[in-house]
């Protein structure tokens, strides 16, 4: 756990103009962002919305390298365009920081690939709430397939126990962006969710501590609740729609998803899988939700997952944590996003640099994402 102390040591620091207005961050973003490991600047331009640039999406046709649904095709940094010594300072940082897997994808090449001592090509790792990001992505998928109406459908309309006056309107949109007002204590619930022999019951049993769309609460039990609310309407776990809408397609065959004792697929965490099967994920967001032809995850759910889907956390999408501005990791574009998980692990997607580039490994409190990726990213050329 990252106390907020230590954090404000080493948050990147905005330069803004004693004039300027500014919008403090909250302590419930500022904790939830360091406990994955992630440094947010305490405050933001109160003009942040203004800065926004237009999603970036990597080219779709004609591709550099064929689709990796079998295996990654390799090449060279240079080859690339890129500086080798760059992807050399990362992974020093990255080997330095106890990393177990570091991978760099450039136009749809492995460019460069590291693992630790001991530590497989082929191995698995638990990415923890990176399985967010992957629920997004289904749920994006099940909408453009018509399973559900659209983003602003009630979990209310699935779940019977949510037609009381409090959790009526919570919907789909409020469960992935993190503003559900579904109660939540960050150090007790944890726990107890966890502990819980049927998680999708617990959650629907939680209380409502604010209006859908209030306040932003890095929320375990609102994001196992797409868990519920999908099995309650189809009658079938997501990670059966998982295997069938995304694993076969883009080739993570080898990815398996936890499941509490009940059976239920735990949709804020715990996807199974090696470095290269992580990257296939991030490398069909850099493709813009399309693989070999297949649109698996609408355009324009890529776009926005990748966009902050309220006001409160400039750095939160659909699931997707953001470089909103170059505010979070200053030497990297601003259209950088990622899946983020406990024990800093990450996929990051940089489109206007054509790069995926993924950390795997164990905690390290002192990890920095902009010493990590930045250096990958200027060695662009």
């Amino acid at each position: 756990m990252y106390s907020l102390a230590l954090l404000s040591l080493f948050a990147p620091q905005v330069e803004l103009s004693s004039q300027q207005p500014v919008q403090e961050l909250s302590a419930e973003v500022i904790t939830a962002a360091a406990d994955l490991g992630i440094r947010l600047p305490s405050t933001v331009p109160a003009n942040w919305q203004s800065l926004l640039q237009p999603s970036a999406l990597a080219p779709t046709a004609p591709l550099m390298a064929p689709w990796p649904t079998v295996d990654w095709s390799t090449s060279t940094p240079q080859a690339e365009g890129m500086d080798p010594n760059g992807i050399r300072t990362a992974f020093q940082y990255g080997a330095a920081h106890g990393s177990n897997a570091m991978l760099v994808i450039r136009n749809g090449y492995i460019v460069a690939e590291w693992y630790a001592p001991g530590w497989a090509q082929d191995q698995q790792e638990d990415g923890f709430s990176m399985a967010k990001s992957v629920s997004s992505s289904l749920y994006g998928a099940a909408i453009a397939e018509g399973i559900f109406p659209d983003i602003d459908t009630k979990a209310s309309t699935y779940i019977q126990e949510w037609n009381d006056p409090a959790h009526q309107d919570v919907r789909l949109r409020n469960l992935l962006s993190m503003n559900s007002g579904l109660h939540w204590d960050f150090f007790t619930d944890y726990i107890f969710l966890g502990l819980a022999n049927d998680q999708n019951q617990f959650a629907i049993n939680l209380d409502m501590d604010d209006v859908p769309g209030g306040t932003w609460i890095y929320n375990n039990s609102a994001s196992q609740m797409l868990s519920a609310v999908f099995k309650r309407h189809t009658g079938v776990n997501i990670d059966r729609y998982a295997q069938r809408r995304l694993f076969n397609v883009i080739g993570m065959h080898d990815a398996t998803w936890m499941q509490d004792n009940s059976g239920n697929t735990l949709t804020y965490r715990s996807v199974f899988a090696s470095g290269r099967e992580f990257a296939k994920f991030g490398y069909l967001f850099l493709r813009g939700g399309e693989w070999d032809g297949q649109q698996v995850v609408p355009r324009s759910w890529v776009r926005n997952s990748a966009r902050p889907s309220q006001t409160e956390n400039p750095f939160y999408g659909y699931l997707w944590w953001l470089n909103t501005g170059g505010m979070a990791m200053q030497d990297v574009p601003a259209d950088a996003f990622y899946a983020a998980g406990a024990f800093v692990k990450r996929i990051y997607v940089v489109p206007s640099q054509d790069l995926v580039v993924i950390r795997l490994g164990p905690d390290d409190q002192s990890w920095d994402d902009n010493a990590y990726l930045g250096p990958i990213s200027q060695a662009v050329q």
